[in-house]
């Protein structure tokens, strides 16, 4: 009896440790949660569900107690395959369609080319332009360039050969305070010039010789002549009769350092000093002075005889 209770104690015991081998080796040979992704991947109809995902169920493993995640439902959420990987069919297929759209941008080239061929036919009319200028534009200044002419350029233009002959076709007013030099012809402005003054300390007119003032007042152009230090020398008629008169006023009232005289020799001139012209520097000891390429044109404007006006 004993013999008999000891080998069916052994067949359960055998049996308990085969089936629970059987569990273990189930559980190490399929994982469910593997299994399911090389499913849906390698499924290659995108309309056949992949079947694991039908076993998939959070039910207990082995009798442990423990539950698996629900696999996700692959139909609804996985992308079709020959959406998110198009086919080489696909790919052969959607090259040529872009190819006829290409071609009418290379056959649009020509068609631009009879705009440019179109160019010439207006050269000839804007040819002539230059040819309209007359001789006289030569005389204009070189500040002209760029901008409008004023009215006594225009005038001059018409008729340079005969205006230089004339002294009262001209006159010039010199602002000391403003460096400016006016040249008018026939009372209309040709052109304002640069120019600096005497290098005083004090202002007002020039009253007696090496004051170093500017005269003011009318005066003439009474001789012109080339210069070796200032290009040209256009001399004024200084000191003129109320010069004169002021002179002997200011002497009879002892305003007249001793020895003093009226002094002279006071024209507009170049310089040989062009940087103190550039800063606007007062450098002269009484006389006017502008650039070198001024003084070349208003000696060549300028005849004998103009009235040249000296303001404060």
């Amino acid at each position: 009896m004993g013999k008999a209770v000891a080998f069916v104690s052994a067949l359960i015991i055998t049996a308990a440790i085969v089936i629970a081998s059987a569990v273990a080796n189930a559980q190490a040979a399929t994982p469910i949660g593997v299994s399911a992704t090389p499913a849906a991947t390698a499924s290659p109809s995108p309309a056949t569900p992949a079947p694991p995902a039908a076993t998939l169920s959070p039910t207990p493993i082995g009798g442990r107690g423990t539950l698996l995640p629900p696999a996700p439902s692959a139909p609804p959420t996985t992308p079709s395959p020959a959406l998110a990987h198009p086919s080489p069919s696909m790919t052969a297929t959607s090259t040529p369609t872009a190819t006829p759209t290409a071609m009418p941008s290379a056959s649009a080239t020509p068609a631009a080319t009879p705009t440019f061929a179109a160019t010439p036919a207006n050269a000839p009319t804007s040819s002539p332009t230059p040819a309209t200028g007359s001789p006289a534009a030569a005389a204009a200044p070189s500040a002209n360039l760029g901008r409008r002419p004023l009215d006594g350029l225009r005038m001059y233009l018409d008729d340079p050969r005969s205006a230089t002959a004339n002294p009262l076709n001209w006159s010039v007013t010199a602002w000391k305070s403003r460096h400016e030099l006016d040249v008018y012809y026939r009372t209309h402005l040709y052109e304002t010039y640069h120019a600096v003054f005497g290098r005083s300390r004090w202002a007002g007119p020039k009253q007696w010789e090496g004051d170093r003032r500017t005269p003011e007042g009318d005066y003439l152009i009474i001789s012109k002549h080339r210069s070796a230090r200032f290009r040209w020398f256009l001399k004024l008629n200084y000191p003129n009769a109320i010069d004169h008169a002021e002179f002997a006023r200011m002497k009879v009232a002892g305003d007249v350092p001793r020895g003093m005289r009226e002094g002279g020799n006071v024209g507009i001139h170049g310089t040989d000093e062009p940087i103190l012209n550039l800063g606007n520097v007062d450098w002269t000891t009484g006389c006017i002075s502008v650039d070198n390429t001024t003084i070349g044109e208003i000696a060549a404007l300028l005849p004998v005889g103009t009235l040249v006006v000296i303001k404060p």
